[in-house]
Parts: C-alpha cells; structure tokens; sequence
C-alpha cells in the first residue's frame, strides 16, 4: 500500500511539473508578443511635415503613457480613438499605422504610431430639414449669419456639427416650440469626378419642431404649509405669465429665482399637462417648506485690508421675517489676528429679494456695530447701509450692476503705553479722541463669465468701482461737531482663465491685474474732541485707501509692508498689482481625500504709492512662489510662500535688488513671506 501511494505521488508530481511550466511558458510567450505589463520605454508620434494636428494633439487623446506599464487592450483602444478624433474632424481617410518595438530581456517596449492625415472634407452645402413651419421670427433668429456654428468651406468638424444642432434646438425651445427635437444628422460625402478637386461633405440637419405653445396656469404646491405662505409672494418668483410664449430658458431662470425664498427648499418647476387644444403648456411649482428659524454656530475666516483674521460667531435668521420673501439675519462675532488685531461685531442685516415684484432686483440692509483694537487705536464703529443689487440681462456684457449707501459714524480712541524700539523705553502716549462721520455712495459694475467659483477654468472677470464719498458728509459737518472725508475713487479689476488640458480640473492658467487710485478732494482734517483742534492729518480710513502685500497681493510681502513710502500701514491712494498663477489639481480623477489636493506656482507684481503721481515703472517690485491648495465646500484653503524676485527698496534693508544676488541666509531672513488664507487668492 505504501509502494503503491509513493508511486502516485511521484506520477502526480510529474503531471504538475509538466503542466504548470507549460502554462507559465505559454503565458510569458503572450507578454513577448504582446508586450502587457512591459514598461513603456518611448512613445513616439511620427506626422508628415505639413500635418494639420501636432503630436501633443495626439498625445492628449490617448491613454497609454498615462501609467509606466504598457496594456495592449488600452493600447488597441488608442487606435480607435485616434481614428474617431480624425474622423471627427473631417479627416475620413486618415490612416493609422503602429509599430511595438519589445525588448523581452529587460521587459521594456517602445511605441510609434505613424498617422497619415490625406486630405480633409469641405463643407460644400447646409441644408435644414424640419422648419418649415416656423414663424419668421423665429426662422430669422435660427438663420442668424452671426450665430450659426456651421460655414460653407470650412473643414468638417462634428464638434461645429453638434454644437449648430444645440443651438438651433435651443432656438426653438426657447421661442415655443417646446419639445422641438434633432433627429440624426446625415453626413454625406460629395462623389467627384476631378482627382484633383478637394473632398466635400454634404450636411442635412433633420429637425422635428413639433406644436407651437404658450404659457398656461401655474399652480402651487407646497409641502408642510406650516406657516401659511402666500402664493402670490412665490409666483412673484416667476419670469413669465400666462399666456408668454413658452421658453425653456425663462423656465430655467424662474427655477433659480425661487432658490432666493430662503422658505422654501428643494423648489421645482414641473410639467402638470399639456392642452393640446389651446397649445397651452399647465405648470405647478412644487416645494417644502424649511423651518423659519435657525440658530447656528459657525466658525470664520476673512482677508481684512489683506489681514487675515479668524474667529468664531453665533448667528440667529428668520427665513420669513414679516411674512413675505425677506430674511432677517442677527450675528455676534469675535475675530482674531494677533495680540494687537481684533474685532468684535454684531449686526442685523435684512435681505429683500424681488424688491418692487421686480424678479432681478435684491435689497440688503444691514446695521453693524463694531469694536475694533488695532495696536495703540481702539475703534467703535456705528455703520449702516442699503444696497441694491440689480441682475441684469443675458445678452449684455455687463452681469450685474449694485449701489450701496453707506453712512457711518466711527470714534477713535488713540493713547496708552508704548514701547520705543530704539531705546525698549515705554511711553505713555496721551488720549485723543476723534469722532467721525461720512456717507459713501458705491457704483459697481460687473462682467463674470467664469465657469466656477471654487476651481474656474475658463472664462473671465470684471469689476468696474466708482466710489464718492464727503457730499453729505460736509453739510453735516457744518452742523454738528464732527469730522468727516472727502474723495473719488475707483478701481479696476481684470481676470482671466484658461484651461490648459481640456478638463476643467486638471491644470488652470489664471491671472488678474487690478488698478485703483483715490483722488482726495478736500483737506481731510481731523478734530480733536478734547480741545476742538483741527489737525492737519489725512483721516481717510484704511479701508477706504489701498492695501499692499499679503495673501492676496504681491505674496512677496506681508500685509500692509508692499509700498514706496514709510507710511504704507495706513494705506496709499494709487495701486497697480498683478498675479500670474498656475493652479493644478493632479489626483482630480482619484478617489478619497487627494482627490482635492492642489497646488500652485505663481508670479506676482505691484506696488503702491501715496499718489498717483508718485507712480515710477521702475518701482514695481515681483515676487515668485509656490503654495499649496485643499478645496473644500467653502473654497480652498491656501499656503503660500513667496520670494521678493525683484525689490526695489532692497538697499535700505542692505540687500540686493534680485533675489539670486543674495546669499540662502539673507533670503530665507529678509526674502520670503509665508501666506495663509481661505478662497481662491483671485
């Protein structure tokens, strides 16, 4: 029995040893063949010299190379991706061809893809199936020269297809003809006879617009009425009425506007039924109600005259203040700098949105007192102020126009006991007091066509300020005993986006250039409460005046150090700064927490000055850094260092001008800033 097992065995051994290796052999001459899991050594892209795409054009489409390891299924996948990328753009005839150059020893392989473009497809006609029966003003607004995505002679292109259905989709939708829809195009090749004459495509665009309608009834339903809403407050809500021409745009837009009932939650516009007979579209608002009051704790970050302060708040909001749309927010805030830098605020602020049953129109009034300390200064400050903000229409440049009143009342406190840091002496600095007044009237004009607030890819920014401060503040002067200020401001503020990879997440190229110049056009003196004495000291606040350097300035410096002139903490009338930044997000398609992970590089520029006429081009000081970024809810939280590339002040300090003129000690002591923030630095 013994013989007869160890016989088994030894059959059963060598049935296993022939078997496994012919196995493993069978499956390491697949990777030899096919290369898999071989590491990629090279990827070459050979085009002819007058190509039409470049290599990076290829490069960007593909998959393989984007890991070490060459996978032939991906790599199969590639073929066909470039093939469609060129079939897309109007290149039919294109051909693909590819070599694996496999070295099995050291498991390396080198990839080539060898394309040959021949020649692209012309449009040569257009033709429009399905609208014949649309209103002319309609048909002109469809056949507009100067939207239409589609040019007799261009190349091909299904992008420009597919772009000219949408839009003539929503054309339709957008004038009554609500379930207007594209059938398939038909892309037709043109024969020709000339071998000589260039390739041509034929378009249809097949269109099924379907009946004309009208807005009917809108009907309200709300959940959980538990506070009795009026109906007539919700539908003030809506951009249309009954009997409009059906528009799914207008729809859209009068959604949005009922997330501006802070009441109501999760609202909807939905289809109730369709009269077929009066080509009448019924619709039903559909919403619940929140709970009228809230009490919430909430924890604060803000840039302050480029100061960043953080803090913490209790805030109480009735959501259905008086009945109606408005809101009422109470808050109670402490903030914190440094031992020397604090605030501490409660306010009252009253948004009215629909203001006069005008959809476009918000009011805000808001009611703050406020205690600062600022070093040897101990302000309390009384300000209130109105503003409306106006949203404006589509087809305008500008988005958004506001005008804000503010007027406010400010005591200053200033003495105690300092410390002299020539000599360590303290020095008791006897109190004054000044009691201020103003009333500002702000105008501002807004452009936004960025893509996001949290990561903005694409698209751009423009605000345009006018300030005018005194008017009032002068007649009120000449009756009570108060001081007050007068000036003109205005300032500009550019920024641009431009997505470099296609993503929209991956790699950003951003940039702003802001301007500002305060002209001061009145003496500005201050009286003294204690003795009535005029002094001859510029009393425009800080935060009226221009701030440089910090966080979201020329990161070079620290806040409020940027400047030509020995006073700068308390600001300048005339600013010019710049930044050039470079944001990338490079796990945004993983999972878990990298996927929010992003960093910077950036190059700043700017200074200011006390007036504009001070301004000298050779004083624009550059800084260059790199950060940080992890993108919340709430915008990303930042970290900054910058390195003064160029000081023009540099001497006084016993430095040099550029920062490579300078040994690593005098740099990391006297060349770098470290930045801290919360929100995208533009």
């Amino acid at each position: 029995m013994l013989i007869r097992t160890k016989f088994f065995l030894f059959f059963f051994s060598l049935f296993l040893f022939y078997l496994f290796p012919s196995y493993l052999l069978s499956q390491d001459k697949e990777d030899e063949i096919t290369g898999d899991g071989f590491k990629i050594n090279n990827i070459e892209v050979i085009l002819p010299e007058d190509c039409y795409f470049k290599e990076n054009d290829i490069l960007g489409i593909i998959q393989t190379g984007r890991t070490p390891r060459f996978s032939f299924q991906e790599f199969d996948l590639d073929l066909r991706r470039i093939d469609k990328f060129y079939f897309d753009n109007g290149f039919f005839d294109a051909e693909i061809d590819t070599s694996l150059l496999i070295n099995s020893e050291e498991k390396k392989i080198e990839i080539i893809f060898k394309i040959t473009e021949n020649n692209p497809y012309f449009i040569n006609k257009i033709k429009y199936k399905g609208l014949d029966i649309i209103p002319n003003e309609v048909s002109a607004k469809v056949f507009d020269d100067t939207k239409i995505n589609l040019i007799q002679g261009n190349i091909y292109s299904k992008k420009s297809l597919n772009d000219e259905i949408i839009r003539v989709v929503d054309v339709l939708n957008n004038n009554g003809f609500a379930f207007a829809i594209s059938d398939e195009p038909e892309v037709l090749k043109v024969h020709k006879t000339d071998p000589n004459s260039p390739n041509l495509v034929n378009l249809v665009l097949n269109f099924s617009t379907g009946d004309f309608y009208y807005y009917g009834k809108t009907g309200i339903e709300i959940k959980n009425d538990k506070y009795g809403l009026n109906v007539y407050e919700i539908k003030y809500a809506l951009d249309y009425k009954e009997g409009d021409i059906f528009s799914k745009r207008t729809l859209i837009e009068s959604e949005n506007n009922l997330t501006k009932l802070n009441i109501l939650e999760n609202a909807r516009i939905v289809y109730e039924n369709v009269d077929s007979v009066y080509k009448k579209i019924n619709l039903k608002v559909i919403a619940s109600v929140r709970n009228k009051y809230e009490l919430e704790p909430e924890i604060v970050a803000y840039d302050i005259s480029n100061r960043f302060y953080a803090g913490a708040g209790l805030s109480f909001s009735d959501r259905y203040f008086l009945g109606g749309a408005r809101t009422l927010t109470t808050k109670a805030q402490l903030l914190y700098s440094s031992k020397d830098y604090n605030i501490a605020e409660i306010s009252a602020q009253m948004d009215q949105p629909f203001l006069f049953n005008y959809q476009k129109l918000l009011g805000t009034w808001k009611l703050t007192y406020s205690i600062i300390s600022e070093s040897i200064f101990n302000i309390s400050v009384l300000k209130n102020s109105i503003k409306l903000e106006l949203e404006l229409p589509k087809f305008t440049y500008l988005n958004s126009t506001s005008l804000e009143w503010r007027l406010s009342n400010e005591r200053f406190s200033f003495g105690g006991v300092i410390e002299n840091p020539n000599t360590n002496e303290t020095v008791v600095i006897p109190t004054i007091t000044i009691n201020l007044f103003n009333s500002t009237l702000a105008w501002t004009l807004i452009h936004n066509s960025s893509n996001s607030f949290s990561f903005p890819s694409r698209g751009n920014f423009q605000s345009f300020l006018f300030e005018e401060s005194g008017l009032l503040g002068k007649a009120i002067q000449n009756i009570f005993s108060v001081s007050t200020f007068s000036y003109l401001k205005f300032s500009h503020i550019n920024k641009f986006y431009f997505d470099l990879t296609g993503t929209g997440q991956s790699s950003v190229l951003a940039s702003k250039f802001l301007i500002g110049v305060l002209f001061e056009t009145a003496s500005n003196k201050l009286k003294i409460v204690e003795t009535g004495q005029e002094v001859d000291i510029n009393i425009i606040p800080i935060d009226s005046r221009f701030i440089g350097g910090g966080s979201t300035s020329v990161r070079g410096w620290q806040v409020k150090k940027l400047g030509t002139f020995p006073e700068r903490e308390n600001g300048g009338n005339f600013l010019i700064e710049g930044n050039i930044e470079h944001r990338i997000k490079p796990f945004y398609d993983s999972k878990g927490l990298l996927k929010d992970l992003g960093f910077v590089t950036f190059f700043d520029y700017g200074n200011l000055w006390k007036e504009i006429g001070d301004f000298s081009p050779y004083q624009i000081n550059l800084a260059v850094g790199f950060g940080i970024r992890y993108y919340t809810m709430v915008g990303p939280f930042r970290f900054d260092i910058g390195f003064r590339l160029y000081d023009f002040e540099a001497e006084q300090n016993g430095t040099k001008h550029w920062l490579f003129q300078n040994d690593l000690s005098t740099i990391f002591s006297n060349k770098i800033a470290f930045q801290f923030g919360i929100g995208n630095t533009f």
